[in-house]
């Protein structure tokens, strides 16, 4: 499993997920200013289940490397998600 943990807490970075454009006033004079910040998503225990239809996840090569000269590897898996219990997922906010 990838991620790291602090406090007993894993945690994944994404780059995939959309952001949130919101206006605050911070209080440091410069009135109300529009910010970007990105989404972080909290999942508690059992909230999201996974079902695997065909084989496991596994690593699949790509055979138009120019001769071996360049390495291409995917991680493929065909799966589905769902949300089992929505009272276990949160998303949260935040201004950097």
């Amino acid at each position: 499993m990838s991620g790291f943990v602090f406090e007993g807490v894993r945690f994944f970075e994404s780059t995939n997920f959309a952001g949130k454009s919101i206006t605050v006033d911070t209080g440091d004079g410069a009135g109300a200013v529009s910010h970007d910040t990105p989404p972080a998503l909290f999942f508690g225990p059992q909230a999201v289940g996974v079902g695997i239809g065909g084989p496991n996840a596994q690593v699949l090569i790509n055979n138009n490397d120019d001769f071996s000269r360049f390495i291409i590897l995917i991680w493929q898996l065909y799966a589905g998600f769902a949300n089992l219990n929505k009272d276990f997922v949160t998303a949260a906010f935040t201004i950097v």
